[in-house]
């Protein structure tokens, strides 16, 4: 599966039925896309630290998620409109579960503080 596609299969579901597993690929699917096109553009470095943040703060114990899709094969417009949506997509579920009341106040503000942070992320490919 393509990279293009790949994003667009995990952002169909809507972001308040992920899982954190869904959620760790969506990660990675983004890292992979900083891995890939870093060195294009200073704002793919400012993006790339921002979800290694992400990814070692709040899935660390989700390195076994493994995403089968090609890497992006260039830094265009329809790259980074799909890594922003997949972005986007993540911050939705992290103020999902912010608002949830699933956890307690400690957490549900780690997830705000995400959503904040990779909202930051996106806006960093616009």
């Amino acid at each position: 599966m393509d990279y293009i596609e790949a994003t667009k299969e995990v952002c169909a579901g809507s972001a308040d039925a992920w899982d954190d597993t869904t959620a760790a690929g969506a990660v990675q699917l983004a890292i992979e896309a900083w891995k890939r096109l870093s060195g294009t553009d200073l704002a793919w470095d400012q993006f790339g630290l921002e979800m290694l943040d992400i990814r070692a703060r709040l899935y660390a114990d989700h390195d076994d998620v493994v995403v089968d899709a090609a890497a992006p094969a260039r830094d265009d417009v329809e790259t980074r409109h799909a890594v922003a949506t997949l972005v986007e997509h993540l911050a939705r579920y992290h103020e999902y579960l912010a608002a949830s009341g699933r956890d307690d106040l400690a957490r549900r503000l780690d997830h705000d503080a995400a959503a904040q942070q990779l909202r930051r992320a996106a806006a960093a490919l616009a």
